[in-house]
């Protein structure tokens, strides 16, 4: 059996998996599927109703909503009509002694009714008082981290939950907990990375959608919802979706009971999570839950004025540099010339160790680069290729395996081109060589897979102690800052052309 093959494969059957399309809900609250107009028709309806409506659901189905005894029309035309508008409806019924609240949410194909027993003897949450750090915006790159902190503390006093952890996203959708409110009893996993498949694309793209995601039980069945027809409803914005097996297993292996976890957006791009975690079942009310993405949202708003204030900074230090580096190029009367004067420059501005320019046939090579055949196998390469600006990490797998010699992979490229009405294109280079790097995960990165009943299946990994992975065939990574330099670079070379 081809292993590699066959555990992409898995990977990719989990990524299409269809979360929203379940069929079931968390045995912490109840739900009715309605058609989306009047006369609001009850299509669906989860199986353990009675306990909130004290109605079987057999018996609504197919029925209009005023069967429920405390829902109506005029009621459900108060929703908005766009998807995952949603709206409150506080103590709407009461079975024996619980009374119980309402949660309207529009969906593609309808309206779904969520239904949970009232918090009771719950103080209210000070939410203004928890705001106030974040009142203040961070400036300075040491603030930052005070800022962090601030917000998992908030969120710890908010839910109550064992662990608090803010975890951002890298580019290659690996996370990083770069700040976290827990105990010294239950371990730590500051500064630990997790793998991208931890939170698969699909369950990114629901936590773009969703203000939290609620997991208040682990080890509690799911709810089957009954149907007029098989087609389960939309659950893309319920909070009571069921939880994927899979992630179940995921967090009985870390040891939790509890899960809660708010997204962090930051330009209409998932950022980061505050994931919660807590040893033992718990809920949250209503106003934790709200208080949670409210302070949430106050600390995106302060992060986003951050990082675009660095960016600002850093793209009008870019501006001076490149401008003064292309100034000095230009004052020689053959650009080669002035390449190969300004190439310790050239490399620093990007922290390289190797410099190429190529002009057609014409080739200047400066320290750390790879030897001529090598380099016109690149050229061409890049050449060949769409993109006018590329970085990359590693070499390895770029480029086909020449007939003869092989072409060394041992080192990270920066390139961009630009076409010259004189020239043709003009190709610059920066090349790293590659180093050996300590990356610290949270257990082997690597999801394992076990057979089951004859079938083979992802599983998530059973550890989540430190393992310390080396990687020797990269270059230490291109940073955001050095890949704008090189977009500056070349936007600037072509009014320079």
């Amino acid at each position: 059996m081809d292993t590699p093959t066959t555990l992409s494969a898995l990977i990719q059957g989990c990524e299409a998996e269809k979360l929203h399309l379940s069929g079931a809900i968390q045995g912490f609250g109840a739900m009715l599927r309605v058609t989306g107009t009047a006369p609001f028709q009850i299509t669906h309806a989860s199986a353990n109703l009675a306990d909130y409506l004290g109605i079987p659901p057999t018996a609504l189905l197919g029925q209009d909503i005023k069967a429920t005894g405390c829902l109506n029309a005029a009621m459900l035309a108060r929703l908005g009509d766009q998807p995952g508008q949603s709206l409150p409806l506080p103590h709407l019924n009461q079975v024996e002694d619980k009374r119980v609240d309402a949660l309207l949410i529009r969906s593609p194909d309808g309206i779904l009714v969520e239904f949970e027993n009232s918090a009771v003897g719950t103080a209210p949450v000070l939410i203004q008082e928890l705001q106030r750090p974040f009142l203040h915006l961070p400036y300075a790159d040491e603030e930052i981290a005070a800022y962090h902190d601030n917000l998992v503390k908030a969120f710890a006093l908010v839910t109550g939950f064992d662990r608090v952890m803010l975890y951002r996203f890298h580019e290659d959708w690996s996370g990083e907990v770069i700040a976290e409110a827990t105990s010294d009893a239950l371990g730590r996993y500051l500064g630990l990375r997790f793998p991208d498949s931890d939170i698969p694309a699909i369950a990114r793209n629901l936590y773009l959608i969703n203000p939290y995601r609620l997991i208040p039980d682990i080890h509690a069945a799911a709810v089957d919802i009954l149907g007029l027809a098989a087609d389960p409803p939309d659950l893309t914005w319920s909070n009571l979706r069921s939880v994927a097996p899979v992630h179940l297993q995921y967090l009985t292996h870390m040891g939790v009971g509890a899960s809660f976890s708010v997204p962090i957006v930051i330009a209409g791009k998932l950022w980061g999570l505050l994931a919660c975690h807590h040893l033992q079942p718990r809920g949250l009310s209503p106003d934790q839950r709200q208080a949670s993405v409210t302070l949430t949202r106050a600390y995106s708003l302060g992060l986003t004025s951050h990082l675009a204030s660095r960016r600002l900074q850093m793209i009008d230090s870019l501006d001076r540099r490149v401008d003064g580096l292309l100034e000095r190029i230009a004052q020689h009367a053959d650009p080669l010339d002035g390449i190969e004067h300004a190439a310790p420059a050239l490399m620093d501005i990007v922290s390289a160790r190797g410099f190429a320019l190529v002009i057609n046939d014409d080739v200047v090579m400066t320290a750390d680069t790879p030897e001529m055949d090598c380099m016109s196998r690149i050229d061409q390469w890049f050449l060949a290729r769409p993109e006018p600006v590329l970085a990359s990490d590693s070499m390895e797998g770029l480029l086909a395996p020449p007939p003869g010699e092989p072409c060394s992979p041992s080192r990270g490229i920066l390139a961009v081109k630009a076409r010259s009405p004189r020239s043709g294109w003009v190709r610059f280079y920066w090349f790293r060589p590659a180093e050996a790097q300590e990356v610290a995960w949270a257990g082997n990165p690597n999801k394992p897979t076990v057979e089951h009943a004859g079938a083979l299946m992802l599983s998530p990994r059973r550890s989540f102690e430190k393992w310390v992975e080396i990687k020797t065939n990269q270059c230490r990574p291109w940073n955001n800052e050095e890949k704008l330099t090189a977009s500056k670079f070349r936007s600037t070379l072509l009014h320079w052309l």
